[in-house]
């Protein structure tokens, strides 16, 4: 109740933060490519930025995650037309990691019609012929310093970029991880225990040597770890009853609709699941929040610059986050948020 009260107070105030209420100049917009394996919290986020008129979404490409790339390419391409976005090119990524055989697992991989409760039309639209690498690496080349990549599950793609084309870092605008276990423990064990693994986050784990790649690049990278994301965090960003039950309340055009419908289906499937060792009320929206923290820099209250490398190796240590004391920070980690604004600011997409 307390935080109710709370954001029905303080949503006048943060009207204005948001651009997803106004109409930018063209040249106002911001550029960005999601590179998603489309899990909910994908979902939710592309329906986030769909209804953001400050954002233009180049491209859609599709890593191998929790979906495959072709059962996630549909998805996604399901969902652009259930929300009359055809326009926006979907491209399918690598189907492997670039080393190992790591994978989510199977029984986690959605329908593609009804992807975690959201019915989704069929569709005459098709993937890209472009694969996903030479679509980013296009974008990037035409974009120069205005493109932000947004990498919501294994970075297969975003690596192969860089390990073919490395002249092309300098012109990202930034990349945004979502992922990664900081000054907390991972989050694998704690979600499937038949994985020996106590260090690292699903999409860092799946393809170490991908992570690596990035964060040895020299792109500048902007990471939102599990210790903001993930329920076992200390003070964690997350999707809680009484936001669903607001969002729900106000939500009137599809795509509010739409993430109404997610949100209810997550948090009754993330209550009732095995993933926790205790029933809860609340759901990790990992994509989301560094979704949103990259729209809103306002979200995130710590943030610290470091410089950091990423384990390969055996599943007991790969995706681990190791912090140096030596060498230059190359990636700046969100270690808090404002939960109250985060809610505030995704309230206000429900009325899309």
């Amino acid at each position: 109740m307390k935080r109710i009260l709370l954001i029905t107070f303080l949503l006048p105030v943060f009207l204005f933060f948001t651009s997803c209420k106004t109409q930018p100049k063209e040249e106002s917009r911001r550029n960005i490519i999601l590179d998603v394996d489309t899990s909910v919290d994908d979902i939710m986020t592309i329906l986030y930025f769909l209804g953001c008129p400050d954002i233009n979404i180049r491209a859609i490409t599709i890593a191998n995650g929790v979906s495959g790339v072709d059962s996630g390419a549909e998805i996604v391409l399901r969902l652009l037309s259930l929300t009359g976005h055809p326009e926006i090119p979907v491209a399918k990524g690598i189907s492997h990691p670039l080393e190992g055989d790591n994978a989510f697992p199977l029984v986690w991989q959605p329908p593609v019609d009804k992807p975690f409760g959201l019915e989704l039309p069929d569709v005459s639209l098709k993937p890209s012929d472009t694969p996903a690498p030479e679509m980013i690496a296009q974008l990037i080349n035409t974009y120069k310093n205005d493109i932000t990549i947004l990498a919501l599950g294994p970075m297969t793609n975003i690596a192969q970029v860089m390990v073919s084309r490395p002249e092309l870092v300098k012109n990202i605008s930034q990349i945004y991880v979502s992922d990664g276990a900081v000054n907390m423990k991972g989050g694998i064990a704690v979600e499937w225990p038949a994985i020996d693994n106590q260090v690292s986050g699903w999409n860092f784990w799946v393809d170490a040597r991908a992570a690596a790649i990035v964060f040895s690049s020299g792109a500048p990278v902007r990471l939102v770890p599990l210790d903001v994301t993930a329920l076992h965090g200390i003070d964690p960003l997350v999707l809680t009853a009484d936001l669903y039950e607001n969002y729900k309340h106000q939500s009137m055009g599809i795509i509010g609709k739409s993430m109404a419908s997610l949100m209810g289906s997550w948090l009754d499937s993330y209550v009732t699941s095995e993933k926790t060792d205790t029933v809860t009320k609340e759901a990790p929206i990992w994509d989301v929040v560094a979704g949103m923290v990259f729209h809103h820099p306002e979200i995130a209250t710590d943030w610290q610059d470091c410089h950091a490398k990423i384990q390969e190796g055996s599943d007991e240590i790969a995706g681990q986050i190791v912090t140096l004391d030596s060498g230059t920070p190359n990636v700046r980690i969100c270690l808090k948020g404002n939960q109250v604004l985060l809610d505030s600011l995704l309230l206000l997409t429900a009325a899309n």
